[in-house]
């Protein structure tokens, strides 16, 4: 029964099933507990965040484990989460000196031999070390927080533009930084939740070198629902707003990036099975007033708040084609209201606009291309039917599916240009079907432009537009 049973509790380790441990291993008498059953409960502890917990379990058998490097190691790391650096270190080093080939161990005695400030002991491997070095400069280690001051006055900042919450959704694990969510509930003012996101601001991202000085390099993001959502349930129908705020959250971290007011995160798919929305934009928290956009720090740095807005990939696409002031414009003052997951999509032309080549006739005819495929092309094209007159190649926004291309027929007009409604996003097979003069110049570097002659050829120009 005990063999079974160890056996079960090793599967969901390898499953990451660590609470199911932790039941199962509970639910057997104390009186019956052993050195093997106390290591699996511990270790369940260890990665369920409850190290206290595992720590008493752990010395609790001390006179067993002593032989054990493993029971050092596991000691080891209930100290290091809780911030006993010095302590860890020591059970560290007899996990290194008893089973030099445990990689991990080395590592941890890497990271606290740099928190202390120390020089080891013993001989670390020096790309060990090296990556422990990386990874405590960028607190991979630990999770980022606030300090004691900061937090009062983020806490303070979102009770007073946003609303006193009743309640927070704390993380449980945190392997980067600790994201918990505040939970304002509705009241006659603001008939709708807010969810606030505490502690993605702990995290400095890394801006472009000519906004160091912007203080825009910490940020936390809010979500507006409507008053009926059920905002305490598992089901993805209404939990997928919660992990698109920690996803979204851990996102600069995790890239090495940044996130700011009119960025965009792209998602690659249906937020969840009920809504069509496939990405997000931040934007000011319009309807909480011009303050709550913004909260000071001692050290003089700012924690940015930006509300979170799910799009449609129609409307990402616009963005991309356009810009983050247009796309809010044509969406309106409505979009800052509550999530509507059904509201129209501001984007959707596909019922506007007749194409001179119907869908269903267009082929494949791009078959040796490698690398994104969308494009920016006129109506003069794709709607009057026009061959390209002028087309040119710029570089595109990283992390989109651009190519860089942009097509018109060569005789529009500024006026014509200016309406967005007049450029749409494509596919590069698709511009290739209406003409297919442009395929052996698509391999063309940035900053190439080409027009066509008076012969009906496409010429290429002899300055970059980008010079």
């Amino acid at each position: 029964m005990k063999k079974e049973l160890l056996d079960q509790c090793n599967r969901w380790h390898e499953e990451d099933e660590f609470q199911r441990i932790a039941d199962a291993v509970s639910e057997v008498p104390e009186e019956e507990w052993d050195y093997e059953l106390v290591s699996q409960l511990a270790r369940a502890y260890n990665n369920l965040g409850e190290y206290q917990k595992a720590l008493e379990l752990l010395e609790s058998v001390k006179a067993e484990g002593e032989t054990d490097p493993l029971w050092h190691f596991r000691i080891g790391y209930s100290l290091y989460y809780l911030d006993r650096d010095q302590e860890a270190k020591e059970e560290f080093e007899r996990t290194c000196e008893m089973a030099p080939e445990d990689r991990d161990a080395w590592y941890l005695l890497a990271c606290c031999c740099e928190l202390l400030g120390e020089e080891p002991r013993l001989e670390i491997p020096e790309a060990v070390r090296e990556e422990a070095r990386k990874d405590i400069a960028v607190a991979s280690c630990r999770p980022e927080v606030y300090t004691e001051e900061e937090m009062e006055l983020v806490e303070a900042h979102i009770s007073h533009s946003f609303g006193e919450y009743e309640s927070v959704f704390h993380e449980i694990y945190s392997p980067d930084i600790h994201v918990d969510i505040c939970i304002i509930p509705p009241v006659p003012e603001r008939n709708y939740y807010t969810l606030v996101t505490m502690g993605m601001g702990a995290h400095r991202m890394q801006v472009p070198e000519e906004l160091q000085d912007a203080h825009v390099d910490r940020a936390e993001l809010l979500i507006c629902l409507p008053p009926d959502w059920e905002i305490t349930s598992n089901e993805e129908i209404w939990y997928w707003p919660i992990r698109l705020l920690k996803v979204l959250a851990r996102m600069p971290g995790e890239e090495n990036s940044w996130l700011g007011w009119g960025h965009t995160a792209d998602m690659g798919e249906n937020l969840a099975d009920n809504v069509s929305f496939t990405g997000a934009l931040l934007a000011s928290p319009a309807a909480f007033g011009a303050g709550a956009g913004v909260c000071p720090m001692p050290d003089g740095s700012e924690i940015n708040f930006y509300q979170v807005l799910p799009l449609y990939r129609q409307e990402m696409d616009y963005k991309l084609s356009h810009s983050s002031e247009e796309l809010l414009e044509r969406m309106g003052d409505n979009i800052f209201l509550p999530l509507d997951i059904g509201r129209k999509n501001d984007c959707d032309f596909s019922g506007e606009k007749k194409f001179a080549i119907p869908g269903e006739k267009i082929q494949a005819v791009l078959t040796d291309w490698e690398g994104p495929e969308g494009c920016m092309a006129t109506d003069r094209i794709l709607v009057d039917g026009c061959r390209v007159g002028y087309m040119y190649r710029e570089e595109p926004q990283a992390d989109y599916p651009d190519s860089g291309w942009r097509f018109l027929a060569g005789d529009e007009s500024k006026e014509y240009m200016d309406d967005p409604e007049n450029t749409g996003v494509y596919q590069l097979n698709t511009i290739c079907n209406y003409d297919p003069d442009i395929l052996p110049l698509l391999k063309s570097p940035y900053g190439t432009a080409y027009f066509r002659d008076e012969n009906g050829v496409l010429q290429p120009e002899e300055t970059s537009f980008l010079a």
